[in-house]
């Protein structure tokens, strides 16, 4: 399944906000109220910055954090990951901190993380100068390239863990094999760090598909030394981002359908209104038949993806995908058939399989 970087960094982010502040900006730990939480607004930054022409190129987060000095002060953290060459980037990094500032009146301070190669684009601040007026904004940076795998390696905190498995990126390697033993490798060193459990399995998340396999059957091989690595356990941290990943997908896709829908609708009416209001109609069909598509679909490939694993029990897939019983049936069952059974034999696999874990 392939999953954009931006929805694994944001999720990344999100999930390991502690590391993340503790490993960015080491010089406000002993500032920040951790116990008290934080906010993400990531709905407050799209209706600032609605026009951003490269959306699926860099992951955004805009982050509330409370200090411990009891005032009911908070500021807010932007932060960009860079993976691509974008010469307007510096402007707009000083727009979206210029339209924070106005919006809210809270000091906002600056992170861009670049995972690219050519400093040609890793700029450190904006300058706008005219008639003898001048504008000058910096910004905090963190240049990837510049912190080597083996310093990261050798950095207790869980989000370094996280910065070197984007070096998968960076330094990628030449051929799926190598890929597959390099996220192994990961992996591997990752499990014999002092991080708690929880934390592990969400970088696991981010290592198994920062970079997809192009080849099927090294896909299918690095699945399964996963399952023996993990004692069998399968990483669910990112769920939430990958889903809000395919269901965006859909979103998309179902606009588009939406629209042809409702052009085709508008132009039966013969009047220029009536494929007005048949376009609108037609996107707003499109934008819920699409959520429901993108979910469907996700809630699909995992449930193939546990089947697969013979070692959860029917009711405990169905309540990790949050389907019916029914449905996950029907799921099974069209594997099965695709298989070679017959409905028969494969309404007969599911029930030996369904008395297996009733035995246990």
């Amino acid at each position: 399944m392939l999953v954009s970087k931006d929805a694994l960094w944001k999720g990344i982010i999100e999930n390991l906000i502690d590391d993340f502040l503790t490993y960015f900006f080491p010089a406000l730990v002993d500032e920040i109220d951790f116990e008290r939480g934080f906010e993400f607004l990531d709905t407050e930054l799209r209706k600032l910055i609605p026009d951003n022409p490269a959306k699926h190129r860099h992951a955004d987060k805009l982050i509330k954090v409370w200090f411990k000095n009891g005032l009911e002060v908070w500021f807010l953290i932007h932060v960009e990951v860079q993976g691509y060459q974008d010469p307007y980037f510096a402007q707009r990094m000083f727009e979206c901190v210029y339209r924070i500032r106005d919006k809210f009146q809270r000091p906002v301070t600056g992170l861009a993380i670049y995972t690219d190669w050519d400093r040609t684009y890793h700029y450190t601040e904006f300058i706008e100068a005219f008639g003898g007026s001048e504008i000058i904004y910096r910004f905090n940076t963190y240049v990837l390239r510049d912190h080597p795998p083996a310093e990261l390696a050798e950095d207790a905190n869980p989000f370094a863990a996280v910065m070197e498995a984007a070096w998968q990126h960076l330094d990628k390697p030449k051929d799926d094999q190598s890929l597959r033993e390099l996220k192994i490798d990961l992996i591997q060193r990752l499990k014999s760090r002092n991080i708690a459990r929880e934390k592990i399995s969400l970088i696991i998340d981010f290592i198994r598909y920062f970079v997809p396999f192009t080849n099927s059957e090294i896909s299918a091989n690095f699945e399964e030394d996963l399952i023996a690595i993990t004692n069998s356990t399968i990483p669910m941290g990112l769920r939430e981002a990958i889903l809000e990943d395919v269901k965006q997908q859909g979103i998309e896709q179902g606009i588009e359908q939406g629209i042809e829908q409702g052009i085709e609708q508008g132009i039966e009416q013969g009047i220029e209104q009536g494929i007005e209001q048949g376009i609108e109609q037609g996107i707003e069909q499109g934008i819920e038949q699409g959520i429901e598509q993108g979910i469907e679909l996700e809630k699909k490939e995992f449930v193939q993806k546990l089947w697969s694993f013979q070692e959860f029990s029917l009711d405990k897939i169905t309540l990790l995908v949050d389907l019916s019983p029914e449905r996950v049936v029907e799921i099974i069952l069209e594997v099965l058939q695709k298989e070679g059974q017959s409905e028969a034999q494969a309404l007969d696999t599911i029930a030996a399989y369904k008395e297996k874990f009733a035995a246990k």
